[in-house]
Parts: C-alpha cells; sequence; structure tokens
C-alpha cells in the first residue's frame, strides 16, 4: 500500500516536471528583422522629412528610430511608419555629418540594430 502510494506520487511529479519543462524549452515566436534598403533624399538639413524604405518597418517590429555617427545616437522623431517606409523629421539637434540609421527593436529584450543606410546632414 505505502509502495503503491510512493509510487503514485513520483509519477504525478515526473508528469509535472514533463510539463513544466515542455513550457519552458517551447521557443518564443521569431519575428522578421527590419531591413532598410534605401533613404530619400540621402541628404537633408535640420527639421526636412526624409523616408528610409525596406521590409519588416511597421510598429510592430520597430519602437524608435535614431540617427549615429559612431558615437552619438540621435533620437529622430517619426513622422510616419509603415511595413516598408518611416518617415521622419531630421532633429534640428544634430550636427552637420554622415549618420546611419540605428533602429530599435520591439522585443522581449529590445535590441538596437544598425542599419546598412546613410543620410547626409548638410
Amino acid at each position: 500500500m505505502r509502495l503503491c502510494k510512493v509510487a503514485s506520487m513520483m509519477i504525478v511529479l515526473l508528469g509535472g516536471v514533463t510539463l513544466v519543462s515542455r513550457a519552458v524549452a517551447k521557443d518564443p515566436e521569431v519575428l522578421p528583422t527590419p531591413m532598410m534598403r534605401a533613404v530619400n533624399p540621402d541628404s537633408a538639413k535640420a527639421g526636412e522629412i526624409v523616408t528610409v524604405s525596406g521590409e519588416h518597418l511597421d510598429k510592430s517590429r520597430v519602437a524608435d528610430l535614431f540617427l549615429t555617427n559612431g558615437q552619438k545616437d540621435v533620437k529622430v522623431e517619426i513622422v510616419e511608419q509603415t511595413a516598408t517606409s518611416i518617415k521622419f523629421k531630421v532633429p534640428n539637434s544634430v550636427a552637420a555629418g554622415r549618420y546611419n540609421l540605428l533602429v530599435l527593436l520591439v522585443d522581449i529584450e529590445p535590441k538596437l540594430i544598425e542599419e546598412p543606410v546613410r543620410l547626409t546632414v548638410e
């Protein structure tokens, strides 16, 4: 009788451990990575509106957009955002120079990704 109780408890415990391990091991949904292809115009002044085009650029993937020169990141104001483009305003505080675009991903652990497109600020 005692042996049956111990065996029953072991079965229940092993079943619970199996369920928990399956829930933990399940991979989270893999979301597509935003990819920027082109900036139009490729040269702009502070205050002007610029459009970047590419794929997976909507609000479900891109939380914020920055201009970066490798030393300083400047957040830009997003004016319009779709899956294939983002329109943003070049900040007045940004100095003249050449900048890469940097996106902050919407993710469990937010990540910054430097995109292969550049904007020259005059």
